[in-house]
C-alpha cells in the first residue's frame, strides 16, 4: 500500500510525539497496544505515513533532518523512541509573520524561540514539489496571519489541513467554503487531546446535565513547561484560545453559563514543568432539592503525546476525504477530534458519526454533479420541470427518533447505515432517482445539530437547501409539514420522511403516475407480508385507485404508506383544517384530501423500502445496502 505523504508546520513538541509515534508503532504492533483510537482508518494504519515537508522558523532547527530537528532546544516533551530512520527531508523555514512574540527574547535560549536567519521558502511550491497530501499545522497559538497563510498555501496546492490551532479556518464559513470550492478536505479546528482538559471538562459537563445537576460555575485553569505556555505569556495571542476552550465546554450545555459564571483558559507558565501540563477544575453545581455540590479534578498529562493521539487519526481522516474526492471541513472528524469544529456535538455523538465517516459516510460526489471543481448548487423559484415532474423535496427531519434511540444520543436523521446517514441517502436516491433539485428541510428536535449535517450532505449532491423550523414539531409530523407551506406554495413537492429508506424504483414510478389537481399521491405497498412492524406502519384502504381510509388503527386495510409521496400546495389546508380539531399528524391531512376523493394510490409493490423505527430495521437497511452494493459492483 501507498503512504499517506504529510507536511509538518511546526517542528515543536507535539511533531516530535507525532514522529516518535510513527516509528513507535511500526515497531510494535499497533492492535496490541495502548494509545490508539484506530489503529486503522478505512485500510491506513498508523505506519502508512511517512514526513516528506516539514517547515519551522527556529535556527536550531532550519537545515536539521527532521528526525533530529524534533529533539533540538526548546523541545521538551517526553522521549519514548529514540531510534529513528534516517530521511533526507530537512525541515525548511517557513515565514515567521506573527508566529513569534517579541517576549521570547527575555526568556533563556533552551526555553524560546530563535528565529533564524535563512530566507523563507515558498511553501505552495514545496508541497507541490515534495507530493504533500496533507499539511499538519502545529504553529503557536496567535498566529492568526501565519496559520492564514498555510491554509493558502494548502488551497494552492491541494492539500489537505489539519489545523490543530486556534485559528478559526474549518468553522469559518468563508474559509470552509474555500475549501469545499478547491474539493481540498480539513479538519479543524483546535486540538482535542486523548484525555485533557478540554474533553475531560466537556464529559463532566454533559455528566451534570445529563443526571440533573444544574451547573452554576466553574473554573478550569492550565499550567505547563513548553513553548506553548511560554508563547500564552503574552495575553494579546489568547482571544482565540480562550474563545476556543470556553466554547468547546459551553457548547455542552443545555443552557449557557453567563460569562463571569465560566473562566477557562491558561494560567501561568512553569519552566521545570517542561511538556507536563496540570489542568485544575472547579464545578459548583445543584442536585435535587437545590443541594449543593462541588467537584475539583486536578489533571496531569505529557501534553505532546496526548495531542499525537488524535492528530494521527485526524490526518488519516483527511487522506481519506482526499481519497473520495471530498471538499471542504469533514464535520464528523472536525467534531471528535477539535476544540472549535464547525458543528458542536455532544462527544458520543461525534464519536458515532466519525466511525460512520470511517465506515463509508460522505461518499465521492458524482462528477457530472461537479463544475469548475466545485458542486454545482441548482437554485430555481420553480418547482415543477417542464415534463410535468416535481423538482422540490420536502424531507420531514423533525422528530426525536424515540423508538430507535431510547437515550436520544443522536439525533435520528444522523444514524447511519453501512456508514451513511439516513439524511444522506434519503437525498442521494431522491436526487438520484427523482431528479430533485431542491430540498425543504423541516427540523425540530436537535436542530443546530442537525442542520450543518444537512447543508454539507447537500453541498456534496450539487443540490439547493432549504430549511424550515417546526416550532410545534412535537405535537405531530403534520405540524412539521406545515412549517414548510410558504416555503413550497408554488407547485408539487415530493414529501419524504427522513426516517423511511428505499430503492430508486420507489420514488421513479411515484413521480411518473399522475397526480390529482390540488391532491395528493401515495406510495403504498400491497405485499403485507414483508412489512416488518405492522403494528407501528400506516395502514391504507384503498378504494378504486384512491386512499378510502388511513390510520395506523383501520380495521379493514390493504395497503402500507412507505412514507414518500407527491403532494400540491393543497396539502397544507387540509393540514390546517385537520389541526383545528386537534389532528396534527400527516396522516390527518391526507384523510382530510381523501375525503374529498384527492388522495390516489401508487402501486410500489416490489420496490424495497423501510421505516428505520427499530434496530431490528436498522439491521434490515443495512443488509439490503451491503447487497446493493455487491450488485453495484458485479
Amino acid at each position: 500500500m501507498s503512504k499517506i505523504r504529510i507536511a509538518i508546520a511546526g517542528v515543536g513538541n507535539c511533531a516530535s510525539s507525532l514522529l516518535q509515534g510513527l516509528e513507535y508503532y511500526r515497531n510494535h504492533s499497533a492492535e496490541a497496544l495502548a494509545g490508539l483510537m484506530h489503529p486503522s482508518i478505512d485500510g491506513w494504519g498508523v505506519t502508512d505515513v511517512e514526513v516528506v515537508a516539514a517547515f519551522d522558523v527556529d535556527r536550531r532547527k532550519v537545515g536539521l533532518p527532521v528526525e533530529q530537528a524534533i529533539f533540538a532546544r526548546p523541545n521538551c516533551t517526553k522521549v519514548f523512541q529514540r531510534a529513528l530512520p534516517v530521511s533526507d527531508v530537512l525541515v525548511e523555514k517557513g515565514p515567521v509573520l506573527d508566529g513569534v512574540p517579541a517576549h521570547m527574547e527575555d526568556y533563556p535560549e533552551d526555553q524560546a524561540f530563535r528565529v533564524s536567519e535563512a530566507e523563507p521558502v515558498d511553501v505552495a511550491r514545496r508541497l507541490r514539489e515534495t507530493g504533500a497530501e496533507v499539511l499538519v499545522c502545529y504553529l503557536p497559538v496567535g498566529s492568526e496571519q501565519a496559520v492564514r497563510y498555510y491554509a493558502e498555501a494548502c488551497l494552492a496546492a491541494k492539500v489537505g489541513m489539519v489545523n490543530c490551532v486556534p485559528v478559526f479556518i474549518a468553522s469559518d464559513p468563508a474559509w470552509a467554503a474555500r475549501f469545499r470550492e478547491a474539493g481540498v478536505p480539513i479538519v479543524g479546528d483546535d486540538i482535542k487531546s486523548q484525555v485533557g482538559a478540554t474533553i475531560t471538562h466537556r464529559a463532566l459537563t454533559r455528566l451534570f446535565g445529563d443526571r440533573g445537576v444544574k451547573l452554576d460555575r466553574t473554573y478550569q485553569l492550565n499550567v505547563g513547561g513548553n513553548t506553548d505556555f511560554l508563547n500564552m505569556l503574552e495575553r494579546s495571542r489568547l482571544q482565540s484560545k480562550k474563545k476556543s476552550k470556553t466554547e468547546s465546554v459551553q457548547s455542552q450545555l443545555d443552557s449557557r453559563l453567563e460569562d463571569a459564571a465560566i473562566h477557562i483558559g491558561p494560567s501561568d507558565y512553569v519552566p521545570w514543568h517542561n511538556d507536563k501540563k496540570v489542568a485544575f477544575i472547579r464545578m459548583e453545581g445543584r442536585g435535587f432539592g437545590d443541594v449543593p455540590m462541588e467537584l475539583e479534578l486536578r489533571l496531569s498529562v505529557e501534553d505532546s503525546p496526548n495531542s499525537a493521539g488524535v492528530v494521527i487519526d485526524a490526518l488519516r481522516c483527511v487522506k481519506v476525504g482526499l481519497d473520495r474526492g471530498i471538499g471542504g471541513p469533514l464535520e464528523a472528524p472536525s467534531s471528535y477530534y477539535m476544540k472549535s469544529p464547525p458543528l458542536q456535538v455532544r462527544d458520543s455523538v461525534a464519536h458515532d458519526l466519525t466511525n460512520a465517516f470511517i465506515g463509508g459516510a460522505s461518499p465521492k460526489l458524482p462528477r457530472d454533479k461537479v463544475v469548475g471543481g466545485k458542486p454545482a448548487i441548482v437554485t430555481t423559484a420553480s418547482t415543477r420541470r417542464p415534463d410535468g415532474q416535481p423538482r422540490s423535496a420536502l424531507i420531514l427531519a423533525a422528530g426525536t427518533g424515540s423508538r430507535l434511540f431510547p437515550n436520544a444520543t443522536l439525533p435520528k436523521p444522523l444514524a447511519p447505515i453501512q456508514g451513511i446517514t439516513l439524511a444522506e441517502r434519503v437525498i442521494g436516491t431522491l436526487r438520484r432517482a427523482a431528479g430533485i433539485e431542491r430540498f425543504v428541510v423541516s427540523l425540530g428536535h436537535e436542530a443546530e445539530t442537525v442542520r450543518p449535517h444537512f447543508q454539507s450532505v447537500a453541498a456534496r449532491n450539487g443540490v439547493a437547501i432549504e430549511f424550515v423550523q417546526a416550532d410545534d414539531w412535537a405535537k405531530g409530523n403534520g405540524a412539521s409539514t406545515l412549517a414548510a407551506a410558504e416555503a413550497l406554495a408554488d407547485g408539487p413537492f415530493l414529501l419524504s420522511m427522513c426516517d423511511h429508506l428505499y430503492d430508486d424504483e420507489l420514488p421513479a414510478r411515484l413521480v411518473e403516475a399522475p397526480l390529482p389537481q390540488d391532491g395528493m399521491a401515495l406510495a403504498c405497498d400491497f405485499v403485507k407480508e414483508e412489512i416488518l412492524d405492522l403494528d407501528g406502519v400506516m395502514k391504507v384502504k384503498a378504494g378504486d385507485g384512491r386512499i378510502a381510509a388511513i390510520a395506523k388503527t383501520v380495521g379493514e386495510w390493504d395497503c402500507a404508506d412507505t412514507g414518500v409521496m407527491v403532494c400540491t400546495p393543497a396539502i397544507f389546508e387540509a393540514l390546517s383544517e385537520a389541526a383545528a380539531g386537534g389532528r396534527h399528524g400527516l396522516a390527518d391531512g391526507v384523510a382530510v384530501l381523501a375525503s374529498r376523493g384527492l388522495a390516489s394510490i401508487v402501486d410500489v409493490t416490489g420496490c424495497w423500502w423501510a421505516d428505520i423505527d427499530t434496530p431490528e430495521a436498522v439491521r434490515l437497511a443495512e443488509e439490503h445496502a451491503s447487497a446493493d452494493e455487491l450488485r453495484a459492483a458485479g
